[in-house]
């Protein structure tokens, strides 16, 4: 005998659908029930109200199944390798091709004009994660690297990531459907990114030693005839 679909998600994945064409504010209770041909109290039941309703959709929208993943730092670990793997799982959740449209119409309607969903990603996925990799790549810049600094690098490499996620249409438009979906590659692009960003991070710290070395000679300099 089959299994029926939990009611529950049922609801969430109409919401979600309804919410990405017309968000917070235009969706409405009845719609998204009749969608997901549930009682209209399904929402309240399951839920408590509207926006709440909205709060996981956005979740599940960003993280399949709205379950936060975390990344483990294991001790004794180069953080050359810890990163790869980190970029890696972030590529995972970015590729997920099986994950229905309405997750990133939501995702970019969120993203544009962002509620106290967004603020729940962020404190609760987001930030987390964000600190995580700050403390990964931190070994590998300057020991004196201003904070804003290494929130730069941080944001450099969460950005390549996510353009492989939001700006496929364009991608494809770019090098054609056939170039882009070579490159679309799971270990291609973990690796890609890795590499640039490492490369960026360690130039990084060449251009600090070089202005060390800069420093140091000044001195001498202005003694001279």
């Amino acid at each position: 005998m089959e299994d029926r679909p939990d009611p529950r998600d049922v609801l969430l994945n109409a919401a979600g659908a309804v919410f990405a064409e017309k968000g917070l504010d235009g969706a409405t209770v009845r719609e998204i029930c009749r969608e997901a041909g549930l009682n209209i109290a399904a929402v309240n039941y399951y839920f408590r109200d509207k926006q709440a309703l909205y709060v996981e959709a956005v979740k599940l929208a960003h993280c399949t199944g709205g379950q936060f993943p975390k990344f483990e730092i294991p001790a004794d670990v180069p953080p050359e390798q810890l990163l790869e793997a980190f970029i890696r799982q972030m590529m995972e959740m970015m590729l997920d091709d099986v994950r229905p449209t309405w997750h990133i119409e939501l995702m970019m309607r969120e993203m544009a004009r962002p509620t106290e969903a967004c603020e729940e990603l962020v404190r609760s996925f987001i930030g987390p994660m964000f600190d995580t990799l700050k403390q990964i790549i931190r070994p590998l810049l300057p020991r004196d690297i201003a904070p804003l600094d290494l929130n730069l690098h941080g944001f450099s490499i969460v950005a390549q990531c996510l353009l492989y996620r939001y700006h496929r249409p364009v991608g494809r438009l770019l090098v054609g459907e056939q170039g882009y979906a070579t490159m679309m590659d799971l270990d291609r692009l973990t690796r890609h990114i890795t590499d640039f960003s490492l490369a960026a991070l360690r130039g990084a710290s060449h251009e600090d030693r070089a202005k060390t070395g800069r420093a140091a000679v000044a001195p001498h300099e202005e003694t001279g005839p």
